[in-house]
């Protein structure tokens, strides 16, 4: 029983811990900047897209749903994998749950994380991939349409909560729909401002034309950053071959001046030799 109880407790503390590195905040500051200075400061996948482009927004998403792919499977095979039946089912969403919490309210960063969609999503992910696979298809199609993260997200979570609801029930897995329920309020919880712009007609709407172009102007920046440091080595090159050829200059008038010299010498050998015989 307390190693049950311990290993229960293992699981949470390593799956909050997991869920506490925050990728937005590491990824922006590659960028040498802080993603919770721009935007709504939330370190998630729409505001990374709207101040960082496609290729840091999707990356964000990927490695905050990692996360909870991770927490969920150390809790899946932590208690017995497929041969661990329910138990195992449930500590998919005891693992998860707490990634999201950790994701959500992070020790290393004061607390402050972002909103768990993306986490959450690595627990449907794991717990029934198909679903996952469909709501983030869902997800991106209803961000091309809307535009705006904030209901993207929610119209997920809560089609996740349907469905996932009778899956679980006919698994017979109440742990996990207990934690289903909590961390899709835990999730609505966190847009509560969202909602309140919501509802005033104030919410941001994501400019697909200005995200495509960040990435756009990054790419440029580095060809021409290559490009700039291809035109130096070329001028230095240039320049190692300007000072060989002023060696090789130098060096062939040396020599041209030896030559010179030689007759002389001899010259005053043979006139040293006439004034001895002339003695």
């Amino acid at each position: 029983m307390l190693i049950t109880v311990l290993k229960y407790v293992g699981l949470i503390i390593i799956s909050y811990l997991l869920g506490s590195i925050i990728f937005g905040r590491l990824l922006s500051k590659l960028q040498k900047d802080d993603i919770t200075k721009h935007g709504s400061g939330n370190p998630g996948t729409t505001n990374m897209l709207r101040n960082y482009g496609v290729m840091y927004g999707l990356l964000t998403f990927v490695l905050d749903a990692l996360k909870g792919v991770a927490a969920a499977l150390i809790g899946y095979f932590m208690f017995g994998g497929a041969d661990g039946g329910v138990v195992a089912r449930a500590a998919i969403y005891i693992g998860g749950v707490s990634a999201v919490i950790g994701h959500m309210f992070p020790i290393f960063f004061k607390f402050k994380g972002g909103k768990g969609v993306a986490t959450a999503s690595g627990i449907a992910f794991v717990a029934h991939p198909i679903v996952g696979a469909i709501l983030f298809v869902v997800y991106i199609v209803l961000l091309l349409l809307i535009r705006i993260g904030s209901v993207c997200s929610l119209i997920v979570a809560l089609a996740y909560a349907i469905t996932d609801t009778v899956m679980l029930i006919m698994e017979q897995n109440y742990v996990g729909l207990g934690l289903l329920y909590f961390v899709i309020l835990l999730i609505i919880w966190a847009h509560r401002e969202n909602i309140k712009r919501l509802l005033n007609k104030k919410e941001n709407v994501l400019d697909l034309n200005e995200v495509v172009q960040k990435d756009i102007d990054r790419f440029n920046a580095l060809k021409n950053k290559k490009k700039n440091k291809n035109s130096q080595v070329e001028l230095k090159e240039e320049q190692n071959e300007i000072e060989t050829n002023k060696v090789t200059v130098t060096e062939t008038k040396q020599v041209a001046n030896d030559e010179d010299n030689k007759p002389n010498n001899n010259e005053n050998d043979k006139t040293n030799n006439n004034k001895n015989e002339n003695k």
